[in-house]
């Protein structure tokens, strides 16, 4: 293989990583806080029934008059077989992609006085990782991706009257990222391995205003401002020879800079009577943004946009509470998130679709000062259809099938 069509493939190669790297690109409000999973996400912004409202929406912290802490924990299992299409030319197996994944979150707040309540949260809502076998057809694409960013959140609320209040916090994001991916190496015959691995840090805004016409009744909007996570590295590899690694050298290191979108979320909660309360919400994330990532070689100062043409996203939700007693209370929930991609320009790499969400809930009144509560989400995505891929190493197509998200938590909340 010449030199020119060496450095074309390993162009080709990382163009792919900068695309594939957003596999686990989603806000999830089941990680964000482990309350949201009974009612399924619906009505997140309007609940403010605990401290986990520092994140969902700060500005509902002056609901809450006494120091209180909420804390728990959440359990991910993600099914997304893969079948190829006849057309695939690559070798190798269908890869059947099972994952656990685990996370938590954790929300203080504190009153300051009659108007202004301070909040802290810590929570991770966006991303995911996914692991495939490195026998796989996809694996010129991907066979490991790792997008997390972690958050801890101070935020601030003030109370203008009985009906408005409004807050704001600063999430001092910790994001990080690490692809691994074979190289289709036809000199040696066999398969070089590639990797690419950064942190960078950012803060996203957090801005919320809720709304109390009535006692029973209040309206909550939570707007997230957009930021930039910028991931710069050297690709690391090996097995791809002594020519391969001379052309990575003559690249440098690669640039990458990835959005986290912004996006706004309005919800209603109603209390119906002493036993039931309804709840709903509607959605709106910027991913149309996310998908321009922004890549360059800083060796050459060249800086270009790969269009991934993502689309935005919406969400709608209902829920419903019910008083099963004094000390305890149920809740369920669906609700239904846009698929960010259409099915022409689909991953390989990016088992995300259409999202149904069935959500069911406890809150347990343990002691005077001491809930417990816990949930269990099913998220349905059925058949993801993903792209064709023609690349060097040949020709890739298929589908996930039956896709499905399980989430589970449990948590806490102390009032001192």
């Amino acid at each position: 293989m010449s030199f020119s069509k060496i450095r074309y493939a390993l162009v080709a190669v990382f163009i792919f990583w900068s695309t594939q790297s957003l596999a686990g690109g989603a806000y999830i409000y089941e990680m964000a806080n482990t309350t949201d999973i009974g009612t399924a996400g619906a009505g997140l912004a309007a609940k403010a029934q605990d401290a986990s409202v520092v994140f969902n929406n700060p500005a509902g912290m002056t609901r809450i008059h006494q120091p209180e802490i909420q804390a728990g924990g959440t359990l991910l299992y993600l099914k997304a077989p893969f079948n190829s299409d006849p057309d695939t030319t690559i070798t190798g197996g269908d890869s059947n992609t099972s994952e656990f994944f685990a996370g938590g979150n954790f929300s203080y707040v504190h009153p300051l006085g009659n108007d202004f309540t301070f909040g802290l949260s810590a929570q991770n809502f966006f991303g995911l990782t996914l692991d495939w076998s490195h026998k796989w057809k996809g694996r010129y694409s991907s066979h490991e991706e790792w997008l997390i960013a972690p958050q801890l959140q101070p935020t601030i609320a003030y109370k203008v009257n009985d009906t408005l209040s409004v807050g704001a916090g600063a999430a001092i994001t910790y994001g990080y990222l690490k692809t691994k991916l074979a190289v289709d190496n036809q000199v040696a015959g066999t398969d070089g391995k590639a990797k690419i691995e950064d942190t960078d840090t950012a803060v996203q805004g957090n801005f919320g205003v809720m709304i109390e016409p009535s006692k029973d009744t209040r309206i909550g909007i939570r707007y997230l401002t957009e930021t930039k996570l910028d991931f710069e590295d050297k690709i690391s590899t090996s097995g791809i020879g002594p020519i391969g690694e001379a052309v990575l050298d003559d690249l440098g290191a690669i640039d990458l800079g990835l959005y986290m979108p912004q996006a706004i979320n309005v919800s209603l909660f109603h209390q119906v009577n002493s036993d039931w309360a309804l709840l709903g919400s509607l959605g709106w994330e910027d991913w149309s943004k996310f998908g321009k990532v922004e890549v360059g070689f800083d060796n050459v100062g060249r800086l270009t946009t790969v269009d991934l043409k993502t689309k935005d996203a919406y969400h709608v939700g209902i829920a419903a509470q019910y008083q099963y007693d004094p000390e305890l209370m149920l809740s369920a929930g669906f609700s239904f998130d846009s698929e960010m991609f259409s099915d022409k320009n689909r991953s390989i790499a990016l088992p995300l679709g259409d999202m149904y969400r069935y959500g069911v809930g406890f809150e347990k009144s343990v002691e005077k000062d001491f809930t417990l509560g816990g949930g269990l989400d099913f998220v349905w995505e059925g058949d993801v259809p993903v792209k064709n891929t023609n690349g060097a190493a040949g020709e890739l197509g298929g589908k996930y099938t039956n896709v499905y998200f399980v989430f589970a938590s449990l948590y806490g909340v102390w009032r001192f």
